[in-house]
Protein backbone atom coordinates (compact mmCIF):
# COMPACT_ATOMS: atom_id res chain seq x y z
CA UNK A 1 0.00 0.00 0.00
CA UNK A 2 1.32 3.72 -0.68
CA UNK A 3 -0.35 6.73 0.32
CA UNK A 4 -0.02 10.60 -1.16
CA UNK A 5 -0.94 13.36 0.77
CA UNK A 6 -2.18 16.66 -1.19
CA UNK A 7 -2.25 20.19 0.94
CA UNK A 8 -5.22 21.50 -1.23
CA UNK A 9 -5.76 24.87 -1.91
CA UNK A 10 -9.52 26.35 -3.22
CA UNK A 11 -9.97 28.60 -6.52
CA UNK A 12 -10.74 32.61 -5.19
CA UNK A 13 -13.67 33.01 -4.58
CA UNK A 14 -15.09 29.81 -3.38
CA UNK A 15 -16.19 29.85 0.15
CA UNK A 16 -15.24 26.82 2.48
CA UNK A 17 -18.16 25.08 2.19
CA UNK A 18 -19.10 25.70 -0.99
CA UNK A 19 -15.60 24.31 -1.76
CA UNK A 20 -15.84 21.13 0.52
CA UNK A 21 -18.98 20.32 -1.35
CA UNK A 22 -17.69 20.13 -4.25
CA UNK A 23 -14.82 18.40 -3.64
CA UNK A 24 -16.53 15.77 -2.11
CA UNK A 25 -18.88 15.78 -5.43
CA UNK A 26 -15.99 15.27 -7.38
CA UNK A 27 -14.36 12.20 -5.63
CA UNK A 28 -17.44 10.68 -5.52
CA UNK A 29 -18.68 11.66 -9.14
CA UNK A 30 -15.12 11.53 -11.11
CA UNK A 31 -12.26 9.64 -8.73
CA UNK A 32 -14.28 6.77 -8.00
CA UNK A 33 -15.37 6.37 -11.79
CA UNK A 34 -11.56 7.32 -13.24
CA UNK A 35 -9.45 5.44 -10.35
CA UNK A 36 -10.61 2.50 -9.03
CA UNK A 37 -6.96 1.95 -7.45
CA UNK A 38 -7.46 4.14 -5.03
CA UNK A 39 -8.41 2.07 -1.87
CA UNK A 40 -9.33 4.99 0.33
CA UNK A 41 -10.13 8.42 -0.32
CA UNK A 42 -9.91 11.06 2.54
CA UNK A 43 -11.05 14.37 1.80
CA UNK A 44 -10.30 16.52 5.58
CA UNK A 45 -11.19 20.32 5.60
CA UNK A 46 -8.53 22.21 7.92
CA UNK A 47 -9.43 25.11 10.28
CA UNK A 48 -7.62 28.74 10.04
CA UNK A 49 -6.76 31.21 7.47
CA UNK A 50 -3.45 29.42 6.22
CA UNK A 51 -2.54 28.81 3.05
CA UNK A 52 -4.44 25.31 2.25
CA UNK A 53 -7.62 24.87 2.87
CA UNK A 54 -7.98 21.05 3.05
CA UNK A 55 -5.81 17.86 2.69
CA UNK A 56 -6.59 15.01 0.62
CA UNK A 57 -5.01 11.20 1.73
CA UNK A 58 -5.17 8.45 -0.50
CA UNK A 59 -4.34 5.31 -0.71
CA UNK A 60 -3.09 3.37 -3.38
CA UNK A 61 -2.10 -0.34 -4.08
CA UNK A 62 1.42 0.72 -4.80
CA UNK A 63 3.50 3.18 -7.20
CA UNK A 64 2.50 1.56 -10.15
CA UNK A 65 -0.68 2.66 -9.82
CA UNK A 66 -0.01 6.16 -9.07
CA UNK A 67 2.03 6.57 -11.44
CA UNK A 68 -0.52 4.99 -13.94
CA UNK A 69 -3.26 7.35 -12.76
CA UNK A 70 -0.70 10.41 -12.76
CA UNK A 71 0.23 9.66 -16.46
CA UNK A 72 -3.55 9.08 -17.12
CA UNK A 73 -4.05 12.75 -17.05
CA UNK A 74 -2.60 13.13 -20.37
CA UNK A 75 -5.62 11.61 -21.97
CA UNK A 76 -9.22 13.02 -23.19
CA UNK A 77 -10.48 11.19 -20.85
CA UNK A 78 -7.83 12.79 -17.92
CA UNK A 79 -8.14 16.38 -19.28
CA UNK A 80 -11.89 16.35 -18.48
CA UNK A 81 -11.26 15.00 -15.39
CA UNK A 82 -8.72 17.54 -14.68
CA UNK A 83 -10.57 20.49 -15.88
CA UNK A 84 -13.67 19.72 -13.11
CA UNK A 85 -11.35 19.88 -10.77
CA UNK A 86 -9.62 22.93 -11.71
CA UNK A 87 -13.12 24.44 -11.53
CA UNK A 88 -12.95 24.76 -8.12
CA UNK A 89 -9.08 23.45 -6.49
CA UNK A 90 -6.04 25.65 -7.52
CA UNK A 91 -4.76 22.74 -8.57
CA UNK A 92 -1.42 24.01 -9.35
CA UNK A 93 -0.36 25.52 -6.14
CA UNK A 94 -1.88 22.15 -4.49
CA UNK A 95 1.37 20.01 -3.99
CA UNK A 96 1.22 16.00 -3.59
CA UNK A 97 3.90 14.28 -1.50
CA UNK A 98 3.89 10.61 -1.41
CA UNK A 99 4.63 9.25 2.33
CA UNK A 100 7.48 6.54 3.34
CA UNK A 101 7.82 6.37 6.81
CA UNK A 102 5.09 5.72 9.60
CA UNK A 103 5.28 5.35 12.99
CA UNK A 104 2.50 5.47 15.44
CA UNK A 105 3.51 6.29 18.96
CA UNK A 106 1.48 5.61 22.05
CA UNK A 107 2.78 5.18 26.03
CA UNK A 108 1.13 2.16 25.50
CA UNK A 109 2.73 0.22 22.83
CA UNK A 110 5.72 2.98 22.60
CA UNK A 111 6.99 3.11 18.92
CA UNK A 112 5.77 1.34 15.68
CA UNK A 113 6.94 1.20 12.97
CA UNK A 114 4.16 0.82 10.12
CA UNK A 115 6.08 1.26 6.90
CA UNK A 116 9.15 1.03 5.94
CA UNK A 117 10.78 1.85 2.38
CA UNK A 118 9.42 -1.29 0.06
CA UNK A 119 7.46 -3.17 2.53
CA UNK A 120 3.39 -3.05 2.10
CA UNK A 121 1.16 -1.83 4.77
Amino acid sequence: MLTSVTFVRARPGLGRDEFFRRWCEHTRDWDLRDHPEIRLNRLTLVEGEGPYVGIAENHWEDRAALERAAAWYATPEGQRHWADLASFMDVDQSPTVVVTHEARVSAERGVELCTAPGAAR
